[in-house]
């Protein structure tokens, strides 16, 4: 391997909608990333999984990609624990067992010469978790954690693969996540320490995580006032800035303000610094599951 370019890959996980993989491809590829190969990591057994399947193989004829002819390979991987599938992510035992399944497979990856490129958007929330502590544990500086972003309107319109593509127009856009590479230099030392109290901590905190991001969600929502709590939701649905104010009947300068109220409440939230740029793509990003959890 010494001497070769890194190959970039998409690493993502994959439910019941499929076309968010095809998505953060096109998105990639539009950035000039030159992807060659597509992983796409699941539990073995998931509502929907195997029509997703079905519509991603469509997607890949001969190992290439149909929709703009270059060579890229799909590849499944069904997480595993001790050899045995991994069915759902339903309790702390399977949650670890998908945890060291996906640390392994990132391994696999990096040692086989790959910059990773993981759309942590597809399937169960916990999922998404559990990606980002695999991450954490084993991204290098060039490789990328990222979410996509799909409006409201446009999530209607592709639901379960509907449509697999859409234009530029629509406003569909990869949002990075860069805490990864931020706090890769401290786990890199805690696991040269000890890799297994490394795993061991992060499979922990994963299962922590979603009842923390919930909680921290929830304070915000119930401190805003009813007005501001109406824009949140919308602009956690996926809605623009525009789109907000049409559908409740404001104006766009509102909006605006209650949009600043909003950030303002989530930069002491969660402590982020002043120099840190946030839009409203932020809330899109950290309430969407607040939400559609029904709050």
């Amino acid at each position: 391997m010494q001497g070769r370019e890194p190959m970039p890959t998409l690493l993502a996980t994959l439910g019941g909608q499929p076309q968010v993989v095809t998505l953060t491809l096109d998105l990639l590829l539009q950035q000039n990333i030159p992807i060659r190969e597509v992983v796409v990591v699941h539990p073995a057994s998931y509502a929907g999984l195997e029509h997703s399947i079905r519509r991603l193989n469509d997607e890949f004829p001969g190992d290439i990609y149909k929709c703009t002819g270059q060579p890229i390979r799909l590849r499944r991987h069904a997480l595993r624990q001790y050899g045995a599938l991994i069915d759902d992510i339903v309790d702390e035992q399977s949650a670890d067992g998908a945890l060291n399944a996906m640390d392994d497979l990132i391994r696999d990856l990096k040692q086989s010469n790959r910059t990773i490129h993981f759309s942590i958007s597809g399937g169960r929330r916990l999922m998404g978790f559990l990606s980002f502590s695999a991450a954490l544990l084993n991204f290098s500086q060039a490789d990328r954690l990222w979410h996509i972003h799909t409006p409201e309107t446009v999530k209607l319109r592709v639901q379960d693969g509907a449509a697999m593509h859409v234009a530029p127009e629509d406003g569909v856009r990869l949002i990075e996540v860069p805490f990864a590479r931020l706090a890769q230099p401290i786990l890199s030392r805690l696991l040269s320490a000890n890799p297994h109290d490394a795993r061991t901590v992060m499979s922990a905190q994963a299962a922590r995580a979603d009842a923390e991001q919930q909680q921290r969600c929830r304070q915000i929502a119930e401190t805003v006032t009813g007005a501001q709590r109406r824009v949140l939701r919308a602009l956690a649905s996926g809605l623009r800035p525009q789109e907000v104010a049409d559908r409740l009947g404001i104006s766009i300068r509102t909006v605006s303000s209650h949009t600043s109220v909003l950030l303002r409440e989530c930069r002491n939230t969660w402590n982020i610094p002043e120099d840190k740029r946030l839009d409203y793509t932020f809330l899109h990003f950290m309430f969407a599951n607040y939400f559609s959890d029904g709050a």
